[in-house]
This record gives structure tokens, C-alpha cells and sequence, in this order.
């Protein structure tokens, strides 16, 4: 394998970015639409760091009903999908991504979610300026998010590169390297305290990614390794 990666491809939420900070900005941006946006925020967090998800914003109108007459569940959820999120490359995201294109590698982002969301976020990350493609798996049907490999040939064929030479980085143990180990790419899981996911184990050996490392300051060293970049 050294040697043979030419191509760096990232999962977006939970790995260039923490997806908790996603939550916080978009729970304040609901929050601002009711009567009492410091109890709406405080609810909807605490619920959240308990492990409440999905239903978030049913439990909060059941709880304070009298806001339920100004504002239903669907608006809610399209004010938390389109606000323009408040969030952040992690920095030695940003170190990684920096170097890998002074050196000439060839860089991606492949996300599932909601298009309208994933843009936003895309946008707010200022991803378009730090690698060379961006591929939202929506706007190729939700059929194609994650395990399908719809997104992962795109990306081969987008970034002109074989299976063999590309590397996909995620968070997800259960969907996100399924599709990239059945086409041959390289995967490496990165674990990182702080995401909604860490306790979270693969089901599979086919689901579970071929490395996982602890910290961005490991998964730098097995990209440089790879690529026969390292510096001393």
C-alpha cells in the first residue's frame, strides 16, 4: 500500500468537524423562533446530551404546548436543516488539508444528509477552498447515500484515480466503509472523544474500517507514511 495513494478523501460530519457543534448552532437558530429561546435551547440540549435524537422537536412542543399553536415540528425541522451553521474545521483538519495540497495530492469531501443541510454546512466549512471535490450523495439520489458505491465511483472518476490509489476517512463504523473496502480504496476510521459515535462498534468485518487511529496527529502520520512524504 505505501506508495500507491495518490487520493485523500474525508467523511465530513464528525470528521473535519465536531457534528455536536452542528447541533448547538442549529438548536439556537430553532430556539430563536419560540417565545422563550433560552428554555427552548436548554431543553432541546439537555435531551440531547442524554441521547435523545430524532424526536427532538416533537418532545419539545409536547412540552411546552402553548408553543405548538405558533409553530409545528416541520417548520422547526426546516429552520434547523437551512440555518447557516456556526461551525468550524477542526485545526488540524485544516493543517492536513493545507499540506496534502502544497504537495499536489488529490483531495475530496463525500457526505450523506440532506442536501440543503450538507450544503450549508459545506459552505459555512468553506470546504470548495481546501480540496479539490465536493460530493454531497444526495444530489445523486438518497438511494446513493452510504454503503452505496455510486458516490465512491464518482469520486474515482471525478478525481481520475483507481480504487487502489485512494483512501477514505470517516467516523462511522456501520456505514461509512462498506462501499470504499468493496471497491479496494484504503480505510481508516478516526476515533475522536468529543463525537456522537466514539462508543459506536462495527456490526460487520466488512463494515469495519481497515485502520482506526485516536487523534488527527495519528492519522498524519499513516497518510504521510502512504505517501512517501514524511518529513523528519
Amino acid at each position: 500500500m505505501p506508495g500507491q495513494i495518490r487520493g485523500v478523501v474525508f467523511d465530513m460530519d464528525d470528521t473535519l468537524y465536531l457534528e455536536r457543534d452542528y447541533v448547538r448552532s442549529g438548536f439556537h437558530a430553532v430556539s430563536e423562533q419560540l417565545p422563550d429561546s433560552g428554555r427552548a435551547f436548554s431543553r432541546l440540549w439537555e435531551w440531547f446530551e442524554t441521547g435523545v435524537r430524532g424526536d427532538t422537536f416533537d418532545r419539545l412542543l409536547k412540552a411546552e404546548p402553548q408553543w405548538a399553536t405558533r409553530v409545528t415540528t416541520a417548520a422547526l425541522v426546516d429552520v434547523y436543516r437551512s440555518h447557516r451553521p456556526q461551525i468550524e474545521l477542526l485545526s488540524p483538519a485544516a493543517k492536513l488539508l493545507a499540506e496534502l495540497q502544497a504537495v499536489g495530492i488529490s483531495t475530496g469531501v463525500l457526505t450523506d444528509g440532506p442536501e440543503r443541510a450538507q450544503r450549508a454546512k459545506v459552505d459555512a466549512l468553506g470546504l470548495k477552498h481546501h480540496v479539490d471535490m465536493v460530493l454531497m450523495t444526495d444530489t445523486l439520489g438518497r438511494e446513493h447515500w452510504k454503503p452505496s458505491e455510486a458516490g465512491f465511483i464518482w469520486m474515482e472518476e471525478q478525481l481520475g484515480l483507481s480504487a487502489q490509489q485512494l483512501v477514505y476517512i470517516g467516523d462511522n463504523p456501520v456505514k461509512d466503509f462498506i462501499a470504499p473496502k468493496r471497491r479496494g480504496w484504503a480505510t481508516v476510521r478516526l476515533r475522536l472523544r468529543g463525537q456522537l459515535r466514539f462508543n459506536l462498534e462495527s456490526t460487520t468485518v466488512g463494515s469495519a474500517a481497515e485502520h482506526e487511529v485516536l487523534s488527527w496527529e495519528e492519522l498524519s502520520t499513516w497518510v504521510w507514511r502512504w505517501l512517501r512524504c514524511e518529513t523528519n
